[in-house]
């Protein structure tokens, strides 16, 4: 009778798997450093496309709808670090309806408040002279995780400009930017992106180092 010839199944030994696993760690050590400015620049890059659209949207929707279109930025501490300081850190869109028979009675079809992807909020200042400006409405209302959040406002019209076309100014900047460089002076180093909103036809336009 014919016996069936045995296979011998050597598997790996523990010297060959750490030196495996040794590879796997330097080619991590080297990858990781070399991502984080490309991860980096995308965070930074979500956070003005999350921004620039919805400028378009509500100035599209004003023009669209034949009503005006509310933009608002809140400003409060971040939830998750007891004790920041209060900052823009969310944004909203919000339909005014006015009331035909009485123009007082103002009330507003409010769209989804979305928070400006972390750690990036709207800069102050030079930065972004539209927050800075006296013309904005003053408000509050309550958003996801507050009770309360104020907030300030402008409008695009259904003309497509904005209410800010008032004021003497001919264009406004919106930056975002680092939570953690806005008190610092600006270098090569610093992410940030600013959009300039025309208030006259209130389109907008991206800058950006």
């Amino acid at each position: 009778m014919l016996r069936k010839k045995q296979t011998d199944t050597k598997g790996f030994t523990l010297i060959e798997v750490l030196v495996v696993l040794s590879i796997i760690a330097v080619i991590v050590a080297f990858t990781i450093p070399a991502m984080a400015p490309a991860l980096k620049g995308s965070k930074l890059k979500q956070a003005a496309n999350q921004l620039e659209a919805l400028l378009a949207g509500a100035h599209q929707r004003a023009i669209t709808e034949n009503r005006p279109v509310e933009v608002r930025f809140f400003k409060f501490e971040d939830p998750e670090s007891p004790g920041s300081l209060p900052m823009f850190r969310a944004t909203q869109a919000a339909q005014v309806i006015t009331n035909p028979q009485d123009h007082n009675d103002i009330k507003y079809e409010e769209e989804e408040v979305l928070m400006i992807p972390q750690p990036f909020v709207l800069a102050e200042k030079s930065y972004s002279t539209l927050v800075e400006s006296e013309a904005l409405r003053e408000g509050a209302t309550k958003i996801p995780r507050r009770e309360l959040a104020e907030f300030i406002a402008f409008e695009f019209r259904p003309d497509g400009s904005t209410n800010l076309a008032t004021v003497d100014e001919s264009h406004w900047t919106l930056t975002v930017m680092r939570e953690s460089d806005i008190n610092k002076e600006l270098s090569p180093a610093t992410d940030f992106v600013t959009l300039v909103l025309d208030p006259f036809n209130g389109r907008v336009r991206r800058l950006q180092p």
